[in-house]
């Protein structure tokens, strides 16, 4: 096999273009965005080293690229995220995979052309890309691929639960042999949607690598191009035409490794996350870690920073949710009571917070205030127009069974409807 030089080193970053746009979307809940140190306009760090590819079996060739921790990407520098993740995970035993495919629905008739895996060798991140020179020899890859999972125990991926992994795990079936077990599966995608998706208005991965990470690629190939690229080289066998496949894979790689310690150091600190959040998703996630205090925190700063009505009934409701699973009742009580003192609009917002007041004003036994609540409501309810929709815009029956329930509520608390 003729030996091929080295591949080009990954793309360089730029300052932020977008800054204006993100400062505009933060008032929606993100808050200001931090202005972009120096430092991302300066070239990254240059990769230690770029082995030539080298065959693995006949058709098969890997090309393995090292990063120092002093390598920094955008604002990240990949020491400081490596010293984040060793607190949560064991990164002996993680691998960060992601794949470039010749179709983007997958199916039986997709395969993994390209399969580059992360992962931590002594004081240097590893990425090894094995590439398939033809079809036939897919074997080969999987076998290599086998070898180098078998030590894992932790995937890591971006969409991998949905996309990457079903396809690897439909080609080794397909292939009659054993795919790798994992004990967990990190996805990636999840989190992210949650921290940045109303924020940035989407959370695919070049985005997030270029406002969270602060590294935007350019001269990259779309992702959409990459099969039909191999396709061509199939057909011509033109090496050096895979060439900026190889650079995006392995951008995607160091993008997720990067992204992983965000997410990490994030959740850990949102208030210090420097980069703008969903506050609202950011609750969801830190509460599903315990740190309901937190959780609470990240709520009211979303609800600091939202007036429309459909978006604090969503919140309310997750932030007194979080204020009993802290264990304090009362907590909750408390906030049904503020919002309903502060939004003071006869609107569906305050009718559906006044039912919830009356709730928590029945079980401390105040008949009264129960009462007053509860015919405030009532009314506010009954001024709408049939077949309006509720609150959060989806059943035009919503407000017509608030309606219903605050009858009801009326007849046990001793009020005879008429």
């Amino acid at each position: 096999m003729s030996v091929c030089p080295p591949e080009p080193a990954l793309p360089t970053t730029a300052p932020d273009s977008v800054r204006e746009r993100l400062r505009r979307l933060g008032v929606g809940g993100a808050g200001r965005v931090p202005a972009p140190p120096a430092t991302t306009s300066r070239a990254p760090a240059p990769i230690a080293s770029v082995a030539r590819p080298a065959p693995v079996g006949d058709g098969v060739e890997v090309v393995r690229a090292t990063f120092g921790r002093g390598h920094r990407h955008g604002r990240c520098v990949l020491g400081d995220t490596l010293r984040t993740l060793a607190d949560v995970d064991d990164l002996a035993h993680t691998v960060w995979l992601d794949t470039e495919t010749t179709g983007l629905a997958g199916g039986t008739g997709t395969y993994a052309f390209l399969v580059g895996l992360a992962y931590l060798d002594d004081d240097r991140l590893v990425i090894e890309q094995l590439l398939l020179r033809r079809l036939s020899a897919e074997r080969h890859l999987l076998a290599a691929l086998a070898e180098r999972l078998g030590r894992a125990r932790r995937l890591v991926t971006f969409n991998g639960q949905r996309f990457d992994w079903p396809i690897i795990e439909a080609r080794f079936v397909l292939a009659r042999q054993q795919p790798a077990a994992f004990v967990v599966h990190t996805d990636l995608i999840h989190p992210a949607r949650r921290l940045w998706h109303r924020v940035l208005g989407t959370h695919r991965l070049s985005a997030l690598e270029a406002e969270v990470l602060g590294a935007p690629r350019y001269d990259d190939v779309p992702g959409w191009e990459i099969p039909g690229i191999y396709v061509r080289y199939l057909r011509d066998t033109d090496r050096s035409a895979l060439n900026p496949i190889l650079v995006h894979n392995r951008s995607d790689l160091l993008a997720l490794v990067l992204l992983h310690g965000e997410v990490a150091r994030i959740l850990r600190s949102p208030h210090d996350a420097g980069v703008p959040l969903d506050w609202e998703g950011t609750g969801v996630l830190v509460g599903r870690r315990g740190a309901h205090a937190t959780a609470i925190e990240c709520f009211e700063r979303a609800l600091d920073a939202t007036d429309r009505p459909g978006d604090r009934w969503r919140v309310l409701q997750k932030v007194t949710r979080a204020h009993r699973a802290a264990g304090d009742a009362d907590a909750a009580r408390r906030r049904w009571e503020t919002e309903a003192a502060t939004w003071t609009e006869p609107d569906r917002l305050r009718a559906h917070v006044l039912e919830e007041v009356a709730k928590t004003r029945t079980k401390r036994g105040d008949l009264a205030g129960a009462l007053a609540a509860t015919r405030e409501a009532l009314s506010i309810a009954e001024s709408f127009p049939a077949g309006i929709r509720g609150l959060l815009g989806k059943d035009p029956a919503a407000l017509s069974r608030l309606a219903d329930r605050l009858r009801v509520r009326l007849v046990r608390l001793g009020e005879r409807d008429g």
